[in-house]
Parts: structure tokens; C-alpha cells; sequence
């Protein structure tokens, strides 16, 4: 049983999560609250399992509630509002980088056609957010770990790389922001990124990147040249390939069905890399719920391409990469916040 707490200053809004969350047997809602303080209140006193948060609310807003319980009463958070949207892009991925697991709009209307599936895919959410056990390091960390090798470092130090790619999930926007943020404008090859987010997000993300780093970010285009100092993340409902054409280094998207149960896939992206790039390629797997992307790592290793996952301490959720990890994947773990000093000392 899901134990969970709603956190929303309408009646309105409030009525139809209890609405949405009643509806099934297996989530049990112990409390609501109005607004921030009261959030944080409850969640001391109450334990849930996971809170649904607003973000503009009185006497506290979303964002201190998550920044407060995030730093002294670590619980997954989910945030639910009408407010936001892919427009709004500041306002969801500022809520994503304290400590929010997801955003997601409420249902609009409960007359709409695509309601049951509006609710469907709020309930799975906070199904398997649930399960994720956060802790206060994992977005406020107070020492920073030294990487551990699990390889030499010749394995990397010998090569010139061309490419670095990335996956990600749960937790990936705050991860990549860690990461792109400290790389230099000069980065010298180019960087791919699949990050897993529900449809209509990621231009909105690539936008909010945009102004927290020195690198240009933007949606991979196909038939694109890749070039250096500049990241592509996979566009919504399309595999992000690369292909070698005449010594380039060429974004191809494909339109085909989920692979892992995603598209874009983080596998289908490291498999189309170690046989255009061999061992050229660095392969990273970062924080994220399943599997997708560890059968591609173990392609780049066989590749005797370079492969690294995030560690577990600092990853909100080991799953990506522990799978990738418990099948003999991986050449280095890194902590997050060695990460992009380590690519820049492999790649520079």
C-alpha cells in the first residue's frame, strides 16, 4: 500500500486528485495539505511514501517545501499543477534540480476524451516513483567522493575519442545540468544525450540547458553533422542514431517502435555508436529507473570503446546503471560531481 500526501491550495484541483488517487486499491491517501508549510509538517508526522506538490501556493510556495524536505526529511516528490506545462520551461525543470523525481500537469477536465489516460499515467507515475528511496546527499551533497577506477587509466589516456554519449532517466535533469555546466566551451567532440521525459518536454529542457551552460545545446536533427562544443539530445518519439559518412560523424533519427520500452532509447543510441565509432566512443549511463542503456554500455565495451556509470551514492536511482554494472559493462564509476572534470581529462 502507497501511502501518499497531496499537497494543492485549490479545492477544486484538491477534489479531483483524491478523485484520480481513490480510485485505485493500492494507494492509500494519509493527509492533504494547503500549502508548503503545512507539506512539511505532515510529511514529518504522517511518513508518506511519496507527495504530489503544487508549486504556487500561499504562506509557502513548491520549491522551498521540496528544497526543506529534501534537505531534512528526504521523500520522493512528484510535482503536480495545473500551472505548469512545456512552456513553462524555468518554472519545471527549477523543481526537477532541488529534488522533484517528476512534473506533470493535472488533468484538465474529467470530460475530456484522453482523461482515463491522463490518470492512467498519474497513478503509474507515482506508482513507481514510490519505490524510490532518496536520500539527503543524493541532491545536496556535502563531500565530494574521489572517481572509482575499475580500470587503468591507459585503457582511456591512449586513445582520442570522438564522441561522448550520454543516457539518462529519474534524476537525469539535475545529473546533466551538473555535468554540462562544468564542461568548457571548447569541449572538443561532440555530445549525444538520451534522457528519458515525457512527450512535449525535452525542447523546453534543451531550452532551460541552454542558460546554464557554456556549451550550445539543442534537438538533434537528422542528416545532422555532429560537431565539438556542442550537445544533441534525441528529440521526442524518435531513436537517436550516429553514423560515420565519409570521416563525419552524422545524427540519424528512426521512427520505429520502443526498445527497452523507450523511444528514444538510450541502447538503441550506444549500439549505433560502437559500430560507427568502435573504440572512439565514450559511453555514459547515468541515474534512471529499468534497464534501457546497459545492453548498449556492454556493446561500447566489446567495442573496446570507454565506458563509465554514475555511482550509486550520488545517483538518485542505481538502476540504469547497476544493471549495467552487474553485467560486466563498465570500465570506471564516477561520482556526479567528478564527472565532467573526469570527460574533460579523457576527452581534452
Amino acid at each position: 500500500m502507497i501511502k501518499l500526501l497531496i499537497v494543492d491550495d485549490s479545492p477544486t484541483e484538491l477534489a479531483l486528485l483524491k478523485y484520480i488517487f481513490s480510485s485505485v486499491p493500492d494507494i492509500h491517501i494519509v493527509g492533504t495539505a494547503k500549502n508548503g508549510k503545512e507539506a512539511i509538517e505532515l510529511a514529518e508526522t504522517l511518513k508518506p511514501d511519496l507527495i504530489t506538490m503544487d508549486i504556487l501556493m500561499p504562506v509557502m510556495d513548491g520549491y522551498e517545501a521540496i528544497r526543506h524536505i529534501m534537505r531534512h526529511n528526504p521523500i520522493p516528490i512528484v510535482v503536480i499543477s495545473s500551472k505548469f506545462n512545456k512552456n513553462s520551461v524555468a518554472a519545471s525543470y527549477e523543481a526537477l534540480d532541488i529534488g522533484a523525481l517528476s512534473v506533470l500537469e493535472k488533468p484538465r477536465d474529467i470530460n475530456s476524451p484522453h482523461f482515463d489516460i491522463e490518470k492512467k499515467h498519474l497513478i503509474d507515475t507515482v506508482r513507481s516513483m514510490s519505490e524510490i528511496k532518496v536520500i539527503r546527499r543524493r541532491f545536496f551533497s556535502e563531500t565530494k567522493n574521489q572517481p572509482v577506477f575499475l580500470s587503468t587509466e591507459v585503457n582511456s589516456k591512449n586513445k582520442k575519442f570522438e564522441i561522448v554519449a550520454i543516457g539518462a532517466s529519474v534524476g537525469g535533469p539535475h545529473a546533466l545540468k551538473v555535468i554540462l555546466k562544468k564542461l568548457p566551451i571548447d569541449f572538443r567532440v561532440p555530445i549525444v544525450i538520451v534522457q528519458h521525459m515525457i512527450p512535449g518536454y525535452i525542447e523546453g529542457f534543451s531550452q532551460w540547458l541552454n542558460n546554464n551552460t557554456l556549451l550550445k545545446i539543442k534537438g538533434a536533427e537528422d542528416q545532422e553533422i555532429l560537431t565539438g562544443g556542442t550537445v544533441y539530445f534525441a528529440p521526442d518519439k524518435s531513436h537517436l542514431t550516429v553514423k560515420s559518412i565519409q570521416g563525419k560523424l552524422v545524427a540519424r533519427l528512426v521512427n520505429s517502435g520502443p526498445v527497452s520500452g523507450f523511444c528514444p532509447s538510450v541502447t538503441v543510441l550506444f549500439e549505433s555508436i560502437a559500430k560507427s565509432c568502435r573504440d572512439k566512443a565514450v559511453g555514459v549511463l547515468l541515474t534512471g529507473m529499468g534497464s534501457d542503456g546497459a545492453d548498449g554500455l556492454l556493446e561500447l565495451k566489446k567495442s573496446h570503446s570507454y565506458t563509465i556509470i554514475q555511482d550509486e551514492k550520488s545517483a538518485v536511482v542505481f538502476g540504469m546503471a547497476g544493471v549495467a554494472q552487474s553485467i560486466g559493462a563498465v570500465d570506471s564509476i564516477v561520482e556526479l560531481e567528478q564527472m565532467a572534470s573526469y570527460l574533460i581529462d579523457i576527452i581534452q
